[in-house]
């Protein structure tokens, strides 16, 4: 004996996948990376950190520092996109402010 047919049932619509905010790699950067990224002279550099238009760097030792690689990318991108100064100020305000948040709660 052969079984009855099953009716179709209609198809459930998908959910759309919403973005995941990507984890950003902490890996710091020696100034002369910096700078063959940036394509800027170590004095440039220097005057776009002093003006807030870069981000600074962080002390790893008595004498040396690094950069954040995500910051300085991200300074790059605003200005591939052709943000002013003021825009690119408050960016590294922004990301500069984000340092402070980065372990909160996990390092407590």
């Amino acid at each position: 004996m052969t079984q009855p047919i099953q009716p179709i049932q209609p198809i459930q619509p998908i959910q759309p996948i919403q973005p995941i905010q990507p984890i950003q790699p902490l890996k710091l950067i020696r100034k002369p990376d910096v700078l063959t990224m940036t394509g800027i002279s170590k004095s440039t550099h220097h005057l776009r950190v002093n003006s807030g238009v870069a981000p600074p760097g962080i002390s790893i030792g008595d004498r040396a520092i690094a950069y954040v690689e995500y910051e300085v990318l991200a300074v790059i991108a605003a200005q591939i996109k052709g943000q002013s100064d003021d825009e690119i100020r408050i960016l590294v305000k922004e990301l500069v402010a984000k340092r402070q948040n980065l372990f909160s709660g996990v390092l407590s």
